[in-house]
């Protein structure tokens, strides 16, 4: 009788080495931050890249990531911290994102100003009001990745990625579109350029 063959998985499984206790330990004691997160973001953009078969599964890992760290944002907020004298204390509960316009010499500006970042998000107003006309325009939710692609067809040129996810969480928050995992769509698909333009205004009088 002729003895069975491992498979190659079967023989790698067996034949390598275990981590150490000492190993996983250091693992599960480091942080997950923000540093974390983008490590994680850098990795599979760059996965993105070089496997373009892969494509949509990756810009649904790196929507999901951003969903993630968000929730993440939102549970340490309600988390209560430990005051000098050894009583819990509420945390103060501030917004995850606070937006506003903002008018310079090169035009108005939708900013974003997010937790933990010195630095504000910004959508110029012709970049919100043409990913404005793309949501419209879509007859059914529509990945990240496709609006981006819409969005730079209608305006002639590449757009940072970010001052599209600024438009979208904006109008998250103002109730404007819903969200189903990864895809995007208006509430009312006929109003939304007019609903874009009244949230922008509503916001620019405050």
């Amino acid at each position: 009788m002729v003895a069975p063959t491992l498979s190659h998985l079967a023989a790698t499984v067996t034949t390598a080495h275990p981590p150490r206790v000492e190993d996983t330990a250091e693992a599960a004691a480091d942080p997950v931050g923000p540093q974390t997160f983008s490590q994680v973001r850098t990795a599979l953009i760059r996965a993105l890249r070089t496997s373009p078969d892969a494509r949509e599964p990756l810009c649904d890992a790196l929507e999901l990531l951003e969903m993630i760290q968000q929730q993440l944002a939102q549970y340490g907020q309600a988390m209560p911290t430990s005051a000098e004298n050894g009583q819990a204390s509420a945390r103060p509960r501030g917004k995850l994102q606070e937006y506003r316009v903002q008018v310079t010499a090169d035009g108005q500006f939708l900013t974003e100003r997010r937790q933990g970042h010195s630095q504000p998000f910004r959508c110029p107003r012709a970049t919100y009001a043409a990913a404005a006309e793309v949501l419209g325009a879509a007859e059914s939710a529509l990945h990240f990745d496709e609006l981006v692609e819409r969005l730079n067809a209608r305006i002639g040129e590449r757009q940072p990625d970010y001052r599209l996810r600024v438009a979208l969480r904006f109008w998250l928050a103002g109730g404007a579109i819903l969200r189903s995992r990864t895809k995007y769509k208006p509430v009312e698909r006929r109003d939304f350029v007019e609903t874009a333009r009244r949230l922008w205004e509503e916001l620019a009088s405050k």
